[in-house]
């Protein structure tokens, strides 16, 4: 599992050297490319179905960040490589407490606090994404910096766990609505 971790943790520029011209590839790095291309659309698709906000939420917030700090860590240690990524760090704050604001929350008859997102938390995530892309490409282009996956999933966790910890707050709130279901009420917005 740690060799998995690790070959996950290489730059997706040697990743590509590693094809050969025949277009045969290596499976470690197709396998590396599905995990997180899989683990992110299933965090997405989450994102937008009604589910319990609940604290085991943070465990994959934790995994995602010890990912993201696996050697060789999510940056080069140079001035330049540890600006950019406490740039694209706290743009990953920003949008996960921007997106946890944009989640309707209403509580259940059986006390249970329930979250799903809708176009705006879509809308939100797409500009998460793309903020952290084009800062990557901006550090890439003038300092050089190589693309490193484990800036990603260090982003991914951060920002998770921000919108983790904001929807926890507002599910201590007496004031949410009240559903008979975990299922949104027809007239419920989920675009807020």
């Amino acid at each position: 599992m740690l060799s998995l971790l690790a070959l996950s943790s290489v730059a997706p520029t040697a990743q590509l050297a590693a094809f050969h011209a025949d277009g045969s590839g290596d499976f470690a790095v197709v396998f590396n490319t599905v995990l997180v291309v899989g683990i992110t659309v299933g965090v997405l698709i989450t994102q937008f179905t009604a589910r319990e906000v609940r604290p085991r939420m943070y465990i994959w917030c934790a995994l995602l960040v010890a990912r993201g700090c696996v050697p060789p860590g999510p940056s080069e240690a140079t001035t330049g490589g540890i600006g950019f990524l406490v740039l694209a760090l706290a743009i990953s704050v920003v949008f996960g407490a921007l997106r946890a604001r944009s989640m309707p929350m209403w509580r259940t008859t059986a006390g249970k606090v329930i979250r799903k997102g809708g176009m705006g938390t879509m809308w939100l995530w797409l500009a998460t994404i793309a903020a952290r892309l084009v800062v990557g490409a901006i550090a890439h282009v003038t300092t050089g910096e190589p693309i490193n996956v484990n800036a990603l999933w260090l982003g991914m966790g951060v920002t998770l766990l921000v919108q983790q910890y904001f929807l926890g707050l507002r599910a201590k709130d007496s004031a949410l609505p009240v559903r008979e279901s975990a299922a949104p009420a027809a007239g419920l917005r989920t675009s807020e």
